[in-house]
């Protein structure tokens, strides 16, 4: 056998020991097992001293808005609003969803994106508290013969409707629309109206707005008759399909859906 090559146990030559079949590390090579493991510590756990890449930190918080009561016109509030001005009624909401609440001794107080602020004259807001959205809502009491009669307003107008949810849509006769500008014949669509006495001449038209105490609704479909039909101003299904409608009894109750 060449004098090179020795007789022993694998591991031999590696740090090894064999005792009763075991085999086990000698005391040098643990030394080196754990220097190498502290050696590559760092590189085994790259995220020790910084946050991984993947992780996303918060948003910040969107500013607050910029409100400033500007000036009082008699029952309305001038509100700078983020740089724009506007001028609210008392129950007045805007496209933007402010909404003037309140208006008393020089203080306004008003709904915007779920929170609700006080201002004062010339200044900003001086208190801000969470507010839930409120629903507007109208109640309407029956007359003598069981129908729902109740003031309202189309285009900014004063107008008397009739709750009718049998009618597809708001529906006036044409000396009523003139008398409210409504321009049916140069701005509306002939249409062929059934009626309880047949079929009738109109035209179809959009209404700009149609108000009901403070639940307001744009760009409503109505229907301009000619003569004198119908009497009453209908309130039909055109405005009402916005609405949620409840009977609590004999009262007849008309909410907003947000």
């Amino acid at each position: 056998m060449p004098s090179s090559v020795r007789r022993g146990f694998p591991g031999q030559g590696m740090g090894l020991m064999k005792s009763a079949g075991i085999f086990t590390l000698t005391k040098n090579t643990r030394r080196r097992v754990l220097s190498l493991i502290f050696l590559f510590l760092p590189v085994m756990v790259p995220w020790a001293s910084e946050p991984p890449a993947d992780i996303t930190l918060p948003a910040p918080l969107p500013a607050p808005p910029r409100l400033v009561l500007e000036a009082l016109l008699g029952g309305k509030a001038v509100i700078n609003f983020n740089g724009r001005r506007a001028v609210l009624a008392v129950g007045e909401r805007k496209p933007s969803g402010l909404h003037l609440r309140s208006l008393k001794g020089g203080v306004a107080t008003v709904d915007f994106d779920g929170r609700q602020y006080r201002l004062r004259l010339g200044q900003g807001p001086i208190s801000t508290r969470y507010a839930k959205p409120q629903r507007e809502s109208v109640t309407i009491a029956p007359d003598s013969r069981g129908m729902y009669h109740t003031p309202g307003a189309i285009n900014g107008l004063p107008v008397q409707f009739l709750v009718d949810t049998g009618a597809t849509s708001v529906a006036m006769n044409a000396h009523v629309a003139r008398r409210l500008g409504v321009d049916y014949l140069l701005r509306g669509q002939p249409v062929m109206v059934n009626t309880a006495s047949g079929r009738s001449q109109g035209w179809f038209v959009e209404l700009h707005e149609v108000s009901v105490g403070g639940i307001k609704v744009h760009n409503v479909g109505a229907v301009v008759m000619e003569g004198g039909f119908p009497q009453k101003i209908l309130l039909g299904m055109s405005f009402l399909n916005h609405l949620q409608i409840q009977r609590n009894g004999l009262l007849l109750e008309l909410r907003e859906k947000y």
